[in-house]
């Protein structure tokens, strides 16, 4: 899962005051936001399904090479947009933007939950009570907490900590990625094939549902479309660039520790990079694996933390009603709802496993930013007029076909979340006059207040 990437409010940028981003730095920037700390339950979580998931790896990777190229045109044809649900203001209006923005908020939150049940089951390795409700919730609820107090004191200061915790949460990951497969067992591989029973129409789909998950935050390089020299041809090569570094990377851990897990050993598993490594280099080493996916876990839930209520603040949302804003970031009043948002989402989904909790979760943030996604790419179907003449086929073509894989994806999903994901969608229609209609007061106090 990424760190969804926020364009700072304002500030202004100019090529006189700020060195611009080429192509291999965007790609950084994409492969860094959706490699934050959701791969590090996911393979647990495939455990329950077997190793026909890497079928479900190539059509999420499919999918969004889809959403990818939706972005890519998006930052070309509207470059001054910092966030997907303004384009779907630039097309739809108002209130589709709020209602695009309003998803894509509740995927953050609902995110955040699923980056603090990462966080606690690696932790579990050196703390095994934390393993199992009520311990996993307490846990749960306590990191979101603590994350929501190092935002407290700043956005810099949760840049430092995601900065510092970035390249040592990246070893576990590569270690299996490429070590993995000395060890792999082709017989452990197959004999996990599909542990379901199901039919691989049904397994497939559903399971692709959760691995997207690994591909959220694939925005992130039209977020920065402001910062980089060349929008046209940098952004599409950063999107693309970063999708294929992340999915390799992604789908080459996956498949090697299937083949060093049983599935069955791997559903049951908190903290499965540490136990991949147990068989390549020993238990000594795990710990030390372990520790380092906990601080990339812990520094990534401050990330989202402070994305989630970026988010919130937005003008496409409710903007200025958060008057009382603290110079250094968001509003304390912000922060404080959306920690007890946070932990009511936390112990609703409480589970018997943390693998079974993530799944739950992981799945609700997915919906929810997909419905975002595939408002995003009905814009781009909107907004195809203003795309070159030579290119305004390719470009619809792109739009229609990741429009029609968000709806494929929304309609593989669990019929409980979707009826979430529906009230979510009817409560945001409710809010919305509201919403307006607080923008419009503080809008005419201000007027008044100038004219003074």
């Amino acid at each position: 899962m990424l760190v969804r990437a926020q364009t700072p409010r304002g500030t202004m940028t100019s090529p006189n005051t700020e060195k611009k981003l080429g192509p291999f730095l965007a790609a950084l920037v994409v492969a860094n936001a959706m490699m934050g700390s959701g791969i590090y339950l996911l393979p647990a979580g495939l455990g329950a399904v077997g190793s026909i998931s890497i079928l479900s790896w190539v059509a999420a990777t499919l999918g969004a090479s889809l959403i990818a190229g939706v972005f890519a045109w998006l930052a070309i044809l509207k470059p001054g947009n910092a966030s997907l649900f303004e384009h779907v203001r630039s097309a739809f209006g108002p209130s589709a933007g709020f209602l695009s923005a309003a998803l894509y908020w509740a995927s953050t939150w609902v995110a955040t939950v699923a980056v603090s049940t990462a966080v606690v089951g690696y932790l579990s390795v050196f703390v095994p009570w934390v393993a199992k409700p009520p311990g996993a919730t307490l846990t749960s609820v306590a990191a979101i907490w603590l994350l929501i107090g190092a935002n407290l004191i700043g956005p810099k200061f949760v840049a430092r900590i995601a900065g510092w915790t970035l390249a040592i949460g990246l070893i576990p990951i590569l270690i299996v990625a490429f070590g993995g497969w000395f060890v792999f067992d082709s017989h452990t591989f197959l004999a996990s094939w599909n542990v379901t029973g199901k039919s691989p129409f049904t397994v497939v789909p559903h399971t692709t549902v959760f691995v997207f998950w690994a591909f959220l935050g694939i925005e992130s390089a039209s977020v920065i479309s402001l910062r980089v020299r060349n929008p046209a041809r940098d952004v599409p090569i950063g999107t693309f660039g970063g999708l294929i570094v992340a999915a390799i990377i992604y789908m080459a851990a996956s498949a090697a520790i299937m083949g060093i897990l049983p599935a069955a050993t791997l559903a049951k598993s908190n903290a499965p990079f540490a136990d991949a490594v147990v068989p390549m280099l020993g238990a000594g080493v795990a710990g030390v694996i372990a520790l380092f996916a906990l601080l990339k876990a812990s520094g990534t839930l401050g990330t989202v933390v402070l994305m989630n209520a970026e988010t919130a603040e937005s003008e496409s949302l409710i903007g200025q009603i958060m008057r009382k804003r603290k110079a250094t970031g968001v509003s304390v009043a912000t922060l404080i709802a959306m920690g007890v948002l946070m932990s009511l989402v936390s112990i609703a989904s409480a589970s018997p496993t943390l693998a079974r909790q993530f799944v739950m979760v992981a799945n609700m943030s997915v919906l929810l930013c997909v419905a975002a996604y595939g408002a995003a790419s009905l814009a781009l179907l909107r907004l195809s007029g203003a795309a070159p003449e030579k290119s305004r086929l390719l470009v619809r073509a792109i739009a229609i076909c990741a429009a029609a894989f968000c709806v494929w994806l929304i309609a593989s999903t669990d019929i409980v979340l979707l009826a979430l994901a529906a009230a979510a969608v009817v409560v945001a229609l409710v809010a919305y006059p509201l919403v307006r209609m607080r923008k419009s007061k503080i809008a005419a106090a201000a007027a008044g207040s100038s004219t003074v």
